[in-house]
């Protein structure tokens, strides 16, 4: 079918021309039915193109096994014209009813921005969707599940309304030349009885469509600069922090340097002047302490002042005028702003990928954290530049997305398959693949409000921890006023606190339970004995295989509703994790545990070890029918 309409979309110059020899727009819709399987559940999908020209839709249903379906969908322009794609819309029916007072979740798909979201089918919000998937809780315990299995050119909007799910794209002017064909991003189709299984499958899935055979079976404990000290660090708060927390635990093999290290923001092959020998100097005595040394780099922004703007302001994104995207921060001083790498440019990849070159061959570091990785796509850029309208990058045939993976391919490659590369701040499916780790929620800051909001983000993650890439929940941080000096950042949110020892305990006892990243950041020649005690528990309980949230269809209603219950094994030792974040004592009834009736008092935690016969899989699906 075909619809015509106005052009009034403003493209970059290229596609403007472009689209000015079309009168219309056009909208292709094609229902296609599976042509390898029918299966009455995934009938009647509808792929719909708003493109300049005809765009024409296959699509095929693999039948996987467990009764999962791989939805492969492809795209050809048969006409004589070259197509520029705008949107694209997918209806997958369900055709079972389902009651509009049956929940559904949307899975976390940023790291702190969209935690996972459960609600009822008949009150959706404006954040009624996920960059990852959708699961709805049908009223008799069966599980209706789609989920992205790709994001390698288009970003996979999904939600479920009207007995559907509904899989929204940009096409962000995607040009389709006569004959050429394109696939969309891979979709996951399934049905279940328990949603535990739906997500270990549907993390396998992605492991195997993004050619994940391993990941490197790092665990990392040990100290980082930036929540005690934010850019203020001095080599010896370093070597300081370093020596204390070698004593605390011997094992201890990380120090990671954040923001601040560096010249200004974008340049990142010279160090602080005020760093005596530079980075290279700090990595070294890192090493010889028997640790490894880690960085941190703003993998996607710089400002003005940087060297690479000064000699190439081309290497950053621009707006259809030509009017560079600059992010104001400040009136003035250091790192008053920020411009937007455009790795659409090669000599912007070819400026990134000599940073990291010196980095891991100059400077001797084998583990980056590149962060602001979001800031890669138009709709973030755009979010953080209202006065801007659009974007226009150097090569306009490649998708936001397209543009992001380029960028940290160029990153992986540099680096060295060796190298260690933790992803921070960004949508986690462009990354997936290209990262070795993953900051799965948000800054944490030492004050409680942050930390039932902060388990709700990461351990929504879990599924995709051990399988995808592994998950940093980010530091242990303990303190409060009483526990800081003048050397602290200025921050708000990071000085003046008034955690209590209680309220501590409960993120640590959650950072004994999830991940494979142990850092402190707080300081630690000052931190108060009992808190260190707490600390040196942390450290050296033991890294934990797998987490599950037990009351996963509990919670979730706001970003602020964590998790109370969570289990989580190394091997045959299970253990779980109670929470009661709560300004109330409250009762925990698991037959499982002790005399069955765990009492646990107002913003207070523990965790238990599990002493019976059943496994971790038994244990879990006994306990989440609670």
């Amino acid at each position: 079918m075909y619809k015509c309409c106005n052009i009034k979309k403003q493209y970059n110059s290229f596609l403007s021309k472009l689209l000015a020899l079309f009168l219309c727009f056009i909208m292709i819709g094609v229902q296609a039915q599976s042509n390898l399987i029918t299966d009455k559940n995934w009938s009647g999908i509808m792929v719909q193109v708003y493109a300049t020209s005809k765009i024409e839709s296959s699509q095929k249903q693999i039948n996987v096994k467990g009764g999962k379906h791989h939805l492969d969908i492809t795209f050809t322009n048969k006409g004589n014209q070259i197509a520029i794609i705008d949107s694209i819309a997918i209806t997958i029916p369900y055709t079972e009813s389902i009651d509009q007072k049956a929940r559904v979740a949307y899975g976390s798909s940023s790291m702190g921005q969209r935690p996972v979201l459960v609600q009822e089918l008949g009150k959706p919000t404006k954040n009624s969707y996920s960059f990852m998937y959708a699961m709805v809780q049908k009223t008799n315990n069966q599980y209706v599940f789609a989920g992205a299995l790709s994001w390698r050119m288009f970003m996979p909007a999904i939600t479920f309304k009207n007995q559907s799910f509904v899989i929204r794209s940009n096409g962000q002017g995607k040009a389709l030349k006569p004959g050429e064909s394109i696939h969309y991003e891979q979709i996951l189709l399934c049905t279940s009885s328990d949603w535990q299984d739906v997500l270990e499958s549907y993390a396998t899935s992605i492991a195997v469509e993004n050619r994940i055979k391993k990941l490197k079976n790092k665990v990392y404990k040990g100290w980082a600069t930036w929540d005690y000290f934010g850019y203020k660090f001095s080599d010896k708060d370093i070597y300081e922090n370093m020596d204390q927390i070698k004593k605390l635990d011997p094992s201890a093999n990380l120090i990671q340097i954040d923001a601040g290290w560096y010249s200004q923001r974008g340049d990142f092959s010279n160090s602080r002047s005020d760093l005596p020998g530079g980075m290279k100097a700090i990595a070294d005595r890192i090493k010889s302490a028997g640790m490894i040394p880690g960085i941190w780099i703003d993998g996607f922004r710089a400002s003005t002042d940087s060297n690479v703007f000064k000699e190439h302001p081309e290497y950053f994104l621009h707006d259809n005028e030509g009017n560079l995207i600059v992010q104001n921060r400040r009136p003035e001083g250091p790192d008053k702003d920020r411009v937007y790498m455009d790795y659409s440019h090669p000599g912007a990849r070819a400026h990134i990928a000599e940073c990291i070159r010196v980095i891991t061959k100059e400077m001797g570091i084998p583990y980056i954290k590149v962060d602001f990785v979001g800031l890669g796509l138009n709709e973030e850029i755009l979010a953080a530049n209202k006065n801007s309208k659009s974007i226009k990058p150097f090569d306009a045939a490649l998708t936001d997305v397209e543009r992001l993976r380029l960028g940290l391919k160029t990153m992986r490659e540099a680096a060295g398959a060796d190298a260690f590369i933790l992803g921070c701040s960004g949508v986690f499916g462009p990354m997936i693949g290209l990262v070795d780790g993953m900051r799965t929620g948000g800054d944490i800051s030492p004050r409680f409000e942050a930390f039932p909001e902060r388990v709700l983000a990461n351990a929504g993650n879990s599924y995709l921890c051990g399988k995808v890439f592994s998950g940093d929940a980010d530091y242990t941080v303990l303190r409060e006023a009483a526990d800081e000096d003048k050397s602290v950042a200025e921050e708000k949110v990071k000085h003046g606190g008034t955690v209590t020892t209680n309220e501590a305990q409960m993120w640590a006892d959650f950072n004994k339970l999830y991940g494979n990243f142990r850092l402190s950041s707080d300081k630690l020649s000052i931190l108060r004995p009992e808190r260190k005690e707490i600390l040196k528990e942390v450290l050296n309980f033991p890294m934990m295989e797998e987490t599950v949230p037990l009351d996963f269809w509990q919670h979730a209603k706001d970003k602020t509703d964590g998790y109370e219950l969570l289990l989580s094994h190394k091997g045959k030792d299970i253990y779980l994790g109670i929470f009661n974040w709560s300004n109330e004592s409250k009762e925990y009834h698991l037959e499982a545990f002790g005399n069955g009736i765990q009492k646990l008092e107002a913003r207070h935690s523990k965790v238990l070890k599990y002493t019976g016969s059943k496994s971790f899989t038994e244990l879990r699906k006994s306990l989440s029918t609670m």
